[in-house]
């Protein structure tokens, strides 16, 4: 399968950009911080991903929150949300990715949740897409059967969930090859789905989740093929997604594998120049060139460095003049 977009399709969803955007390098947590950062949970579209201490700023402290069975609420590792338990529960296992969950939510407010709410209703944890989506199933994987919890996002909202019952889902461990190597490809899929329906922060954790799964899958004749692919894709999201750096260090993984892949070139190209490392995003934008010479957007995008790069060193002449004058 073909890399997610092409280059004059990259060129065109980041037209109007500043001349540098402002650099994010951490990563939402839960599927990104596997690989190099893809969003989880922070987007509408093309919003930058902040820190998780500071998606923590607007919720109370933990210190002056108390759950129902007396225990210090749970806060989400990447600051998104504080569960609070209304109810406990029995037993003590606990939902895994894979378990088909029966669940109430009730959110007090409209938000990205396409999981059903205001009803039972059976959902498979860890196939949700929507940004609430993710937040429901990690508080889902802390709770028990008949377990009740209040979710308080960072953004002050709150989600009602209700866990009635789950069926057993396999660690990753217990899954065989084939089992892994089956959810590599339908992660993959899913998140080039996604991606063409602009929903690129949900494909960026499709394509983490992938690549989190085929490292622990026993290597087919073509894993270096889908891991490139992969890192690529991720890479494309993470361009739109205003992470620059994590970017290129994908593009940089698929290089590794594939020297002459150019979408990857392309891709760290752009990647650089939004990191104002201009002769490092001519070098790729050339080497595209070279593979490639009559791709119009790598001339084009080039063209563009090599102003900004001339640019720059003007700036700094008249600098130094005022500097010795």
């Amino acid at each position: 399968m073909a890399n997610t977009e092409s280059t004059a399709g990259e060129t065109m969803a980041l037209e109007g950009r500043e001349e540098s955007m402002e650099p994010n390098q951490e990563t939402a947590k839960g599927e990104a911080n596997h690989h190099d950062g893809c969003p989880g949970g922070s987007e509408k579209e093309g919003r930058a991903v902040v820190k998780g201490e500071d998606l923590k700023e607007n919720l109370p402290p933990s210190n002056q929150l108390q759950s129902a069975n007396g225990n210090v609420p749970w806060s989400c590792p990447d600051g998104t949300f504080i569960k609070l338990v209304l109810e406990t529960g029995k037993d003590l296992d606990k939902p895994k990715e894979g378990s088909i969950c029966r669940i109430f939510l009730e959110a007090d407010r409209e938000g990205p949740l396409s999981y059903p709410s205001r009803q039972w209703a059976e959902v498979e944890l860890g196939d949700g897409d929507a940004e609430w989506d993710g937040m429901v199933d990690r508080c889902l994987e802390t709770m028990l059967a008949g377990e009740q919890a209040e979710v308080r996002l960072r953004d002050g909202g709150t989600i009602i969930v209700q866990l009635d019952s789950f069926t057993a889902a396999k660690d990753s461990w217990e899954m065989s090859a084939s089992e892994k190597w089956s959810l590599v490809l339908s992660n993959k899929e899913r998140g080039g789905e996604l991606y063409r329906a602009g929903e690129v922060g949900a494909a960026a954790r499709r394509y983490a989740k992938a690549l989190r799964l085929l490292v622990m899958a026993a290597p087919p004749p073509d894993y270096d093929q889908i891991k490139a692919e992969l890192h690529a894709n991720l890479a494309a999201c993470q361009l739109r997604l205003r992470q620059p750096a994590n970017a290129a260090r994908n593009c940089t993984k698929t290089l590794a594998l594939q020297p002459a892949n150019t979408k990857a070139l392309f891709r760290r190209g752009l990647a650089y120049d939004a990191m104002n490392d201009l002769e490092g995003a001519a070098q790729d934008l050339k080497g595209v060139l070279q593979v490639e010479p009559g791709n119009r957007a790598a001339r084009r995008e080039l063209d563009r460095v090599t102003e900004r790069i001339k640019a720059r060193d003007a700036k700094l002449a008249r600098a130094m003049q005022k500097m010795f004058a």
